[in-house]
């Protein structure tokens, strides 16, 4: 795989806990490489032409139509990005197929129908399959000839899908598996080829299967979902579905291993989706804004609005940036791999689980923001069915359930700090406290970037207090203080936001320094700061307040607050003319 991201050398994964960066380390959505767009236009090309114009068959759950814009998204190549070359793909990076990935956002029912196809559906088998499973089973994938899902969730185990009662017994003749359960929830149900499915051999050795649809599998009735509508949902029963033992997936017993690895994979990919199906959102806030007229004008030009808009592309710009960030780092982790050793590549991705977790909850809750702002935008007309906002709101709901909860990622971020190369950086914690406390108070400039630049230092400074906080206190009883693990993970995404953002924002700065847009950009990165320092802020005074004695952890979080908060109305407003007079986000 050819380089593409740019960055010299491989950042490890959380390290930016503990390490600065400078903004030619990072990746950014600038860095996109004009071959790449081309490849992603290919993509909005056919999203536009081929399936917006058959959105009344697919929302009527036509699938026949669906499976041929799939076998057609094929042909396009769009369906073998991840799929090694020899195994009937193209072995392209992640930019590449995330950046497809954004383009599929137009149409979040059909995006599904691909995402899980492509994703959780293929990805299972190029890692963990066998030569022989990903000869017989990747070629027809990469085609569209045959559709993948995948199968974690039980009626009763959702999160905790370890939980899952679903059997494999080894048949009388040694040839392979009896499965018997029932699958819920499952993207593609209702005419997939393949499913990954998980069950327990001999009850208990929790292990993943490749199923060819055919005996003892049936798949249930189309679930009436409150949004995603057009993509198929259903249960799948499996009553003495006989499966080769040749189909196991991985080893016996480590389906976990595939499970999690896989989700993992699915929140990366989700992260470009969601901010695409956000910009797409929020254009259309833009453009209804000026069409509106209330009181003698157009809505667009009251401030209240005008607040509503900048916020939202605050959100798109921010998402952007840790998104693409990470990508461009698993990207240089990939380089150097060995192609041939797709578990290799596995564990080079696995490191960055936090930032995968992290890009999970904060893109999936900034697509929400934006679609409820934008139904706001479009008053009553939001409402309706007629208009665009109505089914954009109930499609962006499901995100932050699906590929782990928000709630399950929230409790990966600190967990996964404490357990790997970060708890080696974290401070002693009554040293650190002295420390800050011997310090005077400093008051900076809120203009310019200084003032972003200070306000990351103190949330980063914060997020390793925080940390360290959840070890000397809680950490032997983790799973029971869910509340402030979720504090902390939310500082800690904040952390991560903040520095993503300036950085991105510095290398857009150095590369186009006499662009105009600089100016909205650095608009952009203030606001945010400003606003993620008093959420850090209160989110640390609430860990605090359950910690026992905690005078001093007080006093040293008031220190790292923020002491001049930037005049955050007059940036909204300029942030929003602009996005006005453009008629469309453009960053």
């Amino acid at each position: 795989m050819p380089a593409i991201s740019g960055i010299s050398s491989v950042i490890h994964g959380s390290s930016f806990i503990y390490e600065d960066r400078s903004p030619e380390e990072i990746f950014t959505r600038e860095d996109i490489s004009e071959e790449q767009r081309m490849f992603a236009a290919v993509a909005d090309e056919f999203m536009r032409k081929e399936v917006l114009t058959r959105a009344e068959q697919i929302y009527a759950k036509d699938w026949p139509v669906t499976r041929e814009l799939l076998l057609k998204a094929g042909e396009l190549d769009l369906l073998r990005i991840d799929i090694p070359e020899d195994y009937g793909g193209l072995g392209l990076d992640k930019v590449s197929s995330a950046f497809v990935g954004e383009q599929i956002a137009v149409m979040p029912s059909f995006g599904a129908s691909l995402g899980a196809h492509t994703t959780i559906g293929t990805l299972p088998i190029v890692y963990f399959g066998t030569p022989q499973q990903r000869e017989k089973y990747l070629p027809k994938l990469a085609t569209g000839e045959w559709i993948a899902a995948y199968c974690l969730t039980e009626p009763g185990s959702g999160s905790d899908a370890l939980a899952a009662k679903t059997k494999a017994t080894l048949s009388e003749d040694g040839s392979g598996y009896i499965l018997k359960g029932q699958k819920m929830w499952i993207t593609n149900g209702g005419f997939a080829d393949v499913f990954i499915i998980f069950a327990k051999v001999d009850g208990d050795k929790f292990t993943a299967f490749i199923v060819e649809r055919g005996p003892g599998l049936v798949t249930g009735h189309e679930e009436k979902k409150l949004g995603l509508d057009g993509s198929s949902t259903t249960a799948v029963m499996l009553e003495d579905c006989f499966v080769p033992k040749e189909n196991v997936l991985g080893e016996i017993g480590k389906g976990h291993v595939v499970a999690f690895n896989i989700l993992n994979l699915g929140r990366l990919k989700l992260g470009s989706r969601n901010i695409g199906g956000a910009k797409v959102t929020l254009n259309h806030a833009i453009a209804y804004s000026k069409e509106r007229h209330q009181f003698g004008r157009p809505i667009s030009s009251f401030g209240l609005i005008k607040r509503k808009l900048a916020e939202m592309a605050i959100r798109c710009y921010v998402g952007d940036a840790i998104v693409w960030r990470t990508l461009g780092m698993i990207d240089t982790a990939l380089e150097n791999i060995d192609s041939s050793q797709p578990l290799q590549a596995l564990k080079a991705i696995e490191q960055y689980a936090v930032e995968c977790s992290i890009i999970k909850v904060w893109t999936s809750e900034a697509l929400a923001l934006v679609t409820d702002e934008t139904v706001q935008v479009y008053g009553g007309y939001g409402y309706s069915k007629d208009y665009p906002a109505e089914r954009a709101y109930r499609d962006a709901r499901i995100t932050r359930i699906y590929e782990g909860t928000n709630e399950i990622n929230r409790i990966i971020i600190p967990t996964r700090l404490l357990k790997g190369p970060a708890k080696d950086h974290l401070p002693d914690l009554d040293e650190k406290l002295s420390d800050i406390l011997d310090f005077t108070e400093i008051d900076v400039s809120t203009e310019g970037l200084t003032f972003a630049h200070r306000v990351m230092a103190n949330i980063k400074e914060t997020a390793r207090l925080s940390l360290a906080v959840l070890r000397q206190h809680f950490n032997e009883n983790l799973n029971e203080e869910q509340e402030s693990v979720a504090l902390v993970a939310d500082i800690v995404a904040e952390a991560f936001a903040v520095e993503s953002a300036l950085l991105r924002a510095e290398k857009m700065i150095a590369n186009n320094s006499t662009d105009a847009n600089c100016e909205i950009v650095i608009d952009i990165v203030r606001a945010y700061a400003n606003d993620a320092a008093e959420r850090v802020a209160l989110n640390a005074r609430n860990l605090a307040s359950v910690i026992p004695d905690s005078n001093r952890l007080y006093r040293a979080l008031e220190r790292l607050a923020l002491r001049r908060p930037v005049e955050t109305i007059s940036i909204r407003r300029r942030i929003a003319d602009h996005l006005i007079e453009a008629g469309r986000y453009g960053w």
